[in-house]
């Protein structure tokens, strides 16, 4: 027995049409391949290649990060240290007038300490015990007296210099 053997029909040139599609569309898929070769090519080139700084960079911005990670944990730590000395408060909602008001307070301290410093070295180089303290000053004291007394001496001694030498003007000679 002769087996039947199918014949497919297609109409007239629906195949060709076919054909013809797939043609173009692998024409199409040919240019998109050598579009995107041609990109590759260029992203692998070494305008868009990462510098040999990049990575130890990197890890100097990863060390920097985690340590910034820990200084925060440390801050707010302390912070939350701080609000329970506070009493509660919540010492991170203060607001400009109160700064103000503690940065005037701190001026008035360091106006007040920078006094206090100009008042103490009035004192360096007396002894540190009282009595002896007390003995440089009047020491000093009659010094001080002393000198005194020799300037106002050759005040006078110039002036009465000067009082001569006016006589002496002042007389015709003989």
């Amino acid at each position: 027995m002769a087996a039947p053997t199918a014949k497919i029909k297609y109409p007239d040139g629906e195949a060709d049409q076919q054909l013809q599609r797939v043609e173009t569309l692998h024409q199409q898929l040919k240019l998109e391949q050598a579009r995107a070769q041609e990109l590759l090519a260029r992203l692998k080139g070494e305008e868009y290649q990462a510098s040999r700084e990049l990575p130890p960079k990197s890890q100097d911005r990863g060390r920097g990060s985690k340590h910034l990670d820990r200084k925060l944990g440390e801050y707010r730590e302390r912070a939350k240290r701080l609000e329970k000395r506070s009493g509660g408060k919540n010492t991170m909602d203060v607001g400009i007038p109160e700064l103000k008001a503690e940065e005037r307070e701190i001026r008035d301290l360091e106006a007040r300490v920078s006094g206090l410093e100009g008042r103490v070295r009035g004192f360096e180089g007396l002894p540190p015990d009282k009595e002896m303290a007390l003995m440089e000053v009047e020491k000093m004291r009659k010094e001080l007296e002393a000198l005194a007394r020799r300037r106002d001496a050759m005040f006078e001694g110039l002036i009465e210099g000067d009082n001569s030498a006016n006589q002496m003007r002042a007389r015709p000679p003989v």
